[in-house]
């Protein structure tokens, strides 16, 4: 089988928990093959991308593999489904577990936090679901308040991705150094993951890792029940007035009544005073 997979980081996490419940071999196009490289079944077509974070992973692996000749394809979307439903209609199989392989002992000896900031894509500019940079600044201080390391991830470049405010961090990896491997082993080793919709949620819910998810808009597609399956440990801040719309650029209303009330109540319950 010849699975012509979605392209993103995140997405990638998600389709994992699918793809190891097929029967193999499974010859899977995707820029992310570390994802998946505990999976015996499943070999890795080298995908076409003009994507800066994908491309620069694609030089970083060389196990390619070239389907055998008339093998059937599945392709994979999520439409306006929500992520989970769309990629079931998509791969005709239930999730199994939501994982990742084991990448190594986490970095840092002292008890961490991981803060995605609020950043802009040229590549695909989506700037409705972001959240509002100083929910994310409050959250994150409020970490380092009680003795938390504040671990900061980006892959900021100028004129392509760009930070919409920065949160206070003790240690700030904005340049896209981390290899794909380093980023997880960074979230499978963290106490806590805060920031807004994105490759986050799949990689804490993989992870087992609390996390404070902050909703911005674009809520028909990225509201909770659409990113995340219920009964986990991920946490979801949603404005007052969800914006539901479907537009990635559009005025949605992306204000949280005590917002720094409501991250004390959580971090109380996961973060304890170190």
């Amino acid at each position: 089988m010849i699975v012509r997979g979605m392209r993103g980081l995140g997405d990638n996490i998600y389709q994992r928990a699918f793809v190891k419940q097929m029967a193999g071999p499974v010859y899977l196009d995707t820029p992310w093959p570390q994802l998946y490289q505990d999976l015996r079944h499943v070999k890795f077509i080298r995908p076409n991308t003009n994507l800066r974070t994908q491309r620069k992973n694609l030089g970083r692996f060389s196990a390619w593999s070239l389907p055998p000749h008339g093998s059937q394809e599945l392709r994979i979307a999520y439409g306006s489904e929500g992520i989970l439903r769309g990629m079931q209609g998509c791969f005709r199989v239930r999730p199994g577990e939501f994982d990742l392989p084991d990448f190594g002992p986490a970095p840092f000896q002292q008890p961490y936090v991981v803060v995605r900031p609020v950043t802009i894509r040229s590549e695909w500019i989506a700037e409705s679901r972001n959240p509002l940079p100083e929910y994310v600044a409050e959250a994150a201080q409020h970490a380092a308040d009680l003795g938390y390391r504040v671990v900061s991830v980006a892959d900021l470049a100028d004129g392509l991705e760009w930070a919409v405010g920065l949160p206070p961090a003790h240690d700030r990896f904005h340049a896209g150094e981390l290899a794909v491997e380093h980023l997880l082993a960074l979230i499978q080793g963290a106490q806590a993951v805060i920031g807004g919709i994105g490759w986050i949620v799949p990689a804490a819910l993989a992870a087992g890792v609390p996390a404070w998810i902050i909703c911005g808009g674009q809520g028909g597609f990225n509201s909770p029940e659409n990113v995340c399956p219920p009964g986990t440990r991920l946490s979801f801040a949603v404005p007052d007035n969800f914006c539901k719309c479907k537009l990635k650029q559009h005025n949605c209303d992306k204000r949280i009544s005590n917002h720094a009330n409501l991250f004390t109540q959580w971090a109380a319950r996961h973060l304890a005073v170190v």
